[in-house]
């Protein structure tokens, strides 16, 4: 038994002592069990640096202006029209080629929050205002687009941005029963493709993740990012007909 025993201490000793002076054969060791789940942050060096793809998604943003209802034909109608009574109508006019959002990554999850510029052209006037006013507007939007797998680092790669429906209709609407206040003015559904890669280290057919803790919880909430504070990330959409507002009645 106590022969056995110093050959096992003879082998571990013999073990570290080739370690110790070969400190590339270590890594080596060390890379292949650790490689073994994509996780790696010695064994750079025989590597190809690439670019793994962990989610791609079609996403829709929808941005809306005002409340979802119209006050129907009557006695409020009436009464909300005399505060303003020199006002005939108001339309909303969206600027699709300023489009800006900020994109933020979290743990299996991608927030848009962004906005339209638009300006609400009033026909009549308003006191305080001169006549005719337009009143720049940021129709805001927001969406949450599950990616599994994703985490805080990872690079967006998003296509242009398209307008695939609208909604927009003056507030002052008339019809067979009367005259109604359109309360929800402007509707705009935005498309995109969203492609999420991350860098990594690709070695023996596995890829090592440059930084191999970005998964890991925090007890700290994420800070999405304000479209109060925005840097262009979207271009211009400047091949984009935008649908022209109703007219004013």
């Amino acid at each position: 038994m106590k022969n056995n025993e110093n050959r096992r201490n003879f082998t571990v000793a013999k073990r570290r002592n080739f370690y110790h002076r070969h400190p590339q054969r270590r890594e080596k060791h060390y890379c292949e069990h650790q490689c073994e789940f994509d996780k790696c942050d010695v064994c750079h060096e025989k590597g190809e640096l690439v670019e793994k793809v962990i989610c791609s998604e079609n996403v829709q943003r929808t941005a809306e202006f005002a409340l979802p209802f119209t006050v129907e034909p009557g006695p409020a109608v009436t009464a909300l029209m005399a505060l303003f009574p020199n006002v005939t109508n108001a339309v909303v006019t969206p600027d699709y080629s300023g489009i800006q959002q900020e994109i933020t990554v979290l743990r299996d999850k991608v927030i848009h929050f962004g906005y339209i510029p638009a300006t609400i052209d009033v026909t009549g006037t308003v006191t305080g205002l001169p006549a005719n006013p337009r009143i720049p507007i940021r129709i805001l939007f927001q969406e949450h687009t599950d990616c599994p797998g994703v985490c805080p680092g990872d690079h967006v790669i998003e296509s242009q941005p398209e307008i695939e429906a609208v909604l927009n209709e003056p507030l002052i609407g008339t019809g067979a029963n009367g005259t109604s206040l359109n309360l929800l003015l402007f509707k705009a559904v935005i498309r995109s493709h969203l492609t999420i890669v991350r860098k990594g280290i690709e070695r023996d057919g596995k890829i090592c993740d440059l930084d191999y803790r970005r998964c890991d919880q925090t007890n700290n909430p994420g800070t999405i990012n304000s479209p109060l504070n925005l840097s262009p990330n979207l271009g211009t959409t400047a091949n984009m007909t935008p649908p022209t507002p109703p007219p004013a009645t």
